[in-house]
């Protein structure tokens, strides 16, 4: 992660994604989407098969895995998800070297932001777990448990904090950090180690940090 800092340099405003990017969830997203599928006798994933489907909206990712979303309701499989998800999210770490970076960047005299497609009171209750709020200006989540586009709220925290658009910098580990990124018209730097695989990100975006190597 460390080989992020002289990247961020020239920018004045960082925002970080949080699943993925910071949390490193990804073998707990894999277990806990499992479940639902085992319960549902659909096939289940590997981390690979995980990080190769994975995608947004969430509903067609749902889909691709065989939810029949006809017959059942999304809202209650994303509330059943998130169910299941938080109860053992807080035994996640960190990505290695996550911690010593967010601090590094407050140091350096940058604002940062955190800006997730997690609801915000479960976002809020993570931030605190890890104890970043000290290092984080702004943490912004969205409203519910539906795991919708972060879009809306992209645009409120950059009213919020007024820096320059060209001076603020996105960084993610999916397809949907690269399109909120181009929509609020921001520079956007992906890595490696989330819940989309590199081959993929490197097909959709020059910028992508291999941070796995």
């Amino acid at each position: 992660m460390q080989q992020l800092f002289t990247q961020l340099a020239n920018y004045e405003h960082v925002i970080w994604d949080w699943n993925g990017t910071l949390l490193n969830d990804i073998e707990h997203a894999v277990k806990t989407v499992n479940r639902l599928l085992l319960k549902r006798r659909l096939p289940l994933l590997t981390v690979d098969s995980y990080k190769e489907n994975f995608h947004f909206p969430i509903r067609s990712y749902y889909e691709r895995l065989g939810f029949d979303l006809k017959q059942e309701s999304f809202e209650e499989l994303c509330e059943e998800f998130v169910g299941h998800f938080m109860q053992g999210v807080l035994d996640c770490p960190l990505v290695p070297g996550a911690y010593d970076l967010l601090k590094s960047v407050k140091a350096s005299g940058k604002i940062q932001s955190i800006l997730s497609a997690s609801d915000q009171e479960s976002l809020d209750r993570m931030i605190k777990h890890f104890s970043l709020f000290e290092h984080v200006d702004h943490v912004y989540g969205i409203a519910d448990k539906f795991a919708a586009s972060k879009l809306y709220r992209g645009q409120e925290l950059l009213a919020v904090v007024k820096v320059d658009k060209k001076n603020t910098v996105l960084i993610g580990d999916t397809d949907h950090d690269l399109e909120v990124g181009k929509a609020l018209g921001i520079h956007v730097i992906l890595v490696s180690h989330g819940h989309q695989n590199s081959n993929k990100l490197h097909k959709l975006h020059p910028y992508v940090v291999d941070t796995q190597n």
